[in-house]
């Protein structure tokens, strides 16, 4: 029988073996903070996911375009 998923739980426990470049890189988008690194990781990839970014696209030919806000001189 499956675990039921707790709705109100608020932390997930689990294992991940990274190389030290994949923990290097978690570190340095979570400003020293690994657990962070992770959250802005997930966020980015829903991110790229919603806008048709999938795993078996090669990303030697995905563009990048950003754009800032309009910002007043005033």
């Amino acid at each position: 029988m499956a675990n039921k998923i707790n709705p109100n739980r608020t932390q997930t426990d689990f294992k991940l073996d990274l190389s030290p470049e994949q923990r290097a890189i978690l570190e340095l988008i979570g400003n020293g903070n690994m657990t962070q690194g992770l959250k802005v990781a997930i966020d980015q990839a829903g991110h790229f996911w919603n806008c048709g970014l999938e795993p078996e696209m090669n990303l030697n030919y995905v563009g990048l375009v950003t754009t800032l806000p309009n910002q007043d001189d005033d």
